[in-house]
């Protein structure tokens, strides 16, 4: 019985070789578009939604829950009421967490500045010294070194801390903000 015949495709990715500094330019700026459509729809769908800051921070509607069954009803209502207003807390944290940490900040910087520089090199690659570097080995060496400073700059603990202070904040707020009136008619209708 013989085998069946192979016939290789014609769109095998791996016959192609690598992308031509056009193609990794238009490639790189496609991720770029990407990037600020993700932030165009970002900021017209969650942030279209916020709320006024003075009802935001309205006094006379913080009270303490009654019990577990008012925090749920405080918690479905006020995260999808006031969500762009959730949504700018974790970022003012999450900026302020990298203001305050220098080096994490420096680390990020350094991250998105060598992916800048390392998608500008041409496809026969960059001299330094008497040797030649490609795109990939220099990837390769921004990873070890991006590890290396992520390690120092305490990313893991940042990354909680943002966690914890988003969820205590957001979560805090959510329960002691009683439901608007809105609500109320939104129930019985």
């Amino acid at each position: 019985m013989a085998a069946p015949a192979y016939t290789p495709v014609a769109t095998n990715p791996f016959t192609g070789g690598f992308p031509s500094s056009d193609e990794a330019s238009a490639a790189a700026s496609s991720a770029a578009s990407f990037g600020l459509g993700y932030l165009q729809k970002l900021r017209e769908e969650r942030l279209s939604s916020l709320r006024p800051a003075g009802e935001f921070f309205d006094r006379n509607r913080f009270s303490m829950p009654s019990g577990f069954a008012n925090v749920t009803s405080r918690f479905n209502y006020n995260l999808s009421y006031f969500q762009g207003n959730y949504l700018l807390m974790f970022l003012a944290i999450t900026a302020y967490s990298l203001i305050t940490n220098f080096l994490l900040l420096f680390s990020v910087a350094f991250v998105i500045g060598g992916m800048y520089f390392i998608n500008r090199i041409p496809s026969e690659g960059i001299r330094i010294g008497p040797n030649t570097y490609q795109a990939g080995q220099l990837k390769t060496i921004l990873i070890g070194i991006s590890v290396i400073l992520f390690f120092f700059s305490s990313t893991i603990g940042t990354v909680f801390w943002i966690v914890g202070a988003s969820a205590v904040s957001i979560l805090g707020h959510a329960a002691v903000m009683q439901e608007g009136v809105e609500g109320e008619f939104a129930s019985v209708v």
